[in-house]
């Protein structure tokens, strides 16, 4: 008897969340098959619970889904070590020794789990999965924090993957890289292109543009045709009017002749025909302008007055040595930093660019009102604290905020209303609150970190047209290309030494 292949079969799904109105997803039909799956959305748009659904931690209110067993959910949180982790670093299989291989896991990694990076647990929780060999993996978000290194050694893994893999990524390169195929979910319809993202991305937004100038050129219609009707409604009333004797006297044989002539002519009836036939034209021209719905394009970008600052720059960091803990140290050379400009922050994880960046920002000699500052992760209680203070702004200053917010790709009013937005959403709030200020300076740590793509594409073009100085900390390539002019490069110079090199070109 001949295997079957493993699919992941949904069929007419529909979930809603208890409290909700409107379903979040509604007659979803798709079928995925071996091979990597993105899945791409805005923040809200429902991927982590598409991922649950497909992982059986929630059931949809109708519908069927039919997923192959074994399956594995590689969350995005790493808080917890995964429960078969020393099963794994205990084993002695090939596999496992293959897989420690590839992934570049350390036995003693179990026993000290609270003081490995992100970067590390990820790749233990990757490597569970890999070692569990299920039919279906679904991953969320794998590389965040990491560094290119560590982006190389996850892709190498992923890729080695044969069975039905789902990934939930803003990692542009990635989603290229891996998957085949990608999910774009736009509540409540879910749609599958059998393409990678980058591609699939450009065959929506040109759709969506033709759909737009279809729409508009219906609008435009529409308007013409309901002018002709009114006009012709006064036409029809105009010719009853001509074969109508009411009003005038038995006397008036001249007048009462032309009303028996206009009768025979049937100018009424061809009026009236003619009403009639607008009126379908009408009611074609509003069906088909109904039928080219199409994304409407946010307002994108965002203007800073950055004058006030202009005169702590140029700033110039003195060549020096920082040291790294007990054993290592940074070597950086001089520094300059002009008003206005973009310098990209790229190296490996534990190079020393954040203590760097501390010991820039105790130089520069600027107010703290013109700074800005977004770390790698804002802890919970400081994210409910920003958005009670946002929350108490007049309304003025919110509506100003209200205004930044929906430019960087959120909608505002969903946002302050939430006690605990998402922590992309954390991050365009604090970065929204940052530009009321007018900064001279920007300093972001992993800027697309916890942003969708839509989200990601708004504050690239941002970023772009602010005219303050920024330094962007980021492993994301794709990101600082649309931005930097040039690279502040962390590299590892021998076993204790990392320094620092101007680049101007691409890395």
């Amino acid at each position: 008897m001949l295997n079957m292949p493993d699919i992941i079969k949904i069929d007419r799904m529909t979930f809603t969340w208890e409290d909700a109105v409107d379903p979040l997803f509604e007659n979803v039909t798709l079928q995925l098959h071996s091979g990597w799956t993105g899945l791409v959305g805005a923040n809200g748009s429902g991927k982590t619970t598409f991922l649950h659904l497909l992982t059986r931690k929630l059931t949809p209110v109708s519908g069927v889904i039919k997923i192959p067993d074994p399956l594995f959910h590689c969350e995005q949180r790493t808080d917890d070590p995964p429960a078969d982790l020393p099963a794994f670093i205990a084993s002695t299989s090939k596999s496992a020794y293959r897989i420690k291989n590839v992934l570049e896991i350390d036995d003693a990694w179990f026993e000290r789990w609270h003081s490995l990076s992100h970067g590390e647990r990820k790749r233990c929780q990757l490597a569970v999965a890999l070692f569990l060999n299920p039919v279906v993996l679904a991953v969320d978000e794998p590389s965040n924090h990491l560094d290119a290194a560590s982006r190389r050694v996850l892709f190498n893994a992923l890729q080695r993957f044969r069975g039905i893999g789902l990934l939930v990524s803003h990692d542009r390169e990635l989603l290229d890289g891996l998957c085949q195929n990608t999910l774009f979910l736009r509540p409540p319809s879910i749609e599958l292109r059998k393409s990678i993202y980058s591609i699939a991305a450009t065959e929506l937004e040109n759709e969506n543009r033709a759909a737009q100038r279809q729409h508009e050129h219906a609008r435009d219609q529409v308007k013409k045709l309901r002018k002709q009707v009114t006009q012709q409604r006064q036409n029809v009333a105009h010719s009853k009017n001509l074969v109508s004797k009411r009003n005038i006297s038995a006397r008036d044989h001249d007048a009462r002749s032309k009303v028996d002539q206009a009768r025979l002519s049937g100018k009424d009836a061809i009026a009236g025909r003619k009403l009639t036939t607008l009126k379908n034209r009408l009611d074609k021209s509003e069906q088909h302008k109904k039928s080219h719905t199409y994304q409407k394009a946010q307002p994108a970008g965002i203007t800073v007055d950055a004058r006030y600052a202009e005169r702590y720059f140029p700033f110039i960091v003195p060549t020096g040595t920082i040291k790294l803990g007990d054993q290592k140290a940074l070597n950086f050379p001089e520094l300059p930093i002009a008003a206005g400009e973009i310098i990209g922050i790229v190296g490996n994880n534990g190079a020393g660019k954040s203590t760097l960046l501390r010991h820039v920002l105790e130089k520069l000699l600027l107010p703290e009102a013109l700074l800005v500052y977004i770390p790698q992760e804002i802890p919970a209680s400081q994210s409910q604290v920003l958005v009670r203070r946002v929350q108490a702004y007049d309304s003025a200053i919110k509506g100003q905020l209200m205004t930044i917010i929906s430019r960087l790709g959120s909608d505002p009013a969903r946002l302050l209303e939430t006690a605990l937005p998402s922590p992309g959403e954390v991050r365009k709030l604090m970065l929204a609150e940052g530009i009321l200020r007018n900064p001279g300076l920007i300093v972001m740590d992993e800027p697309t970190n916890h942003m969708d793509l839509p989200s990601l594409r708004s504050i690239e073009i941002a970023l772009a047209e602010c005219e303050c100085t920024q330094l962007l900390v980021s492993h994301d390539q794709v990101f600082l290309r649309q931005l930097v002019n040039y690279y502040w490069l962390f590299e590892q110079q021998d076993a204790s030494t990392y320094r620092v090199r101007i680049a101007h070109d691409n890395i």
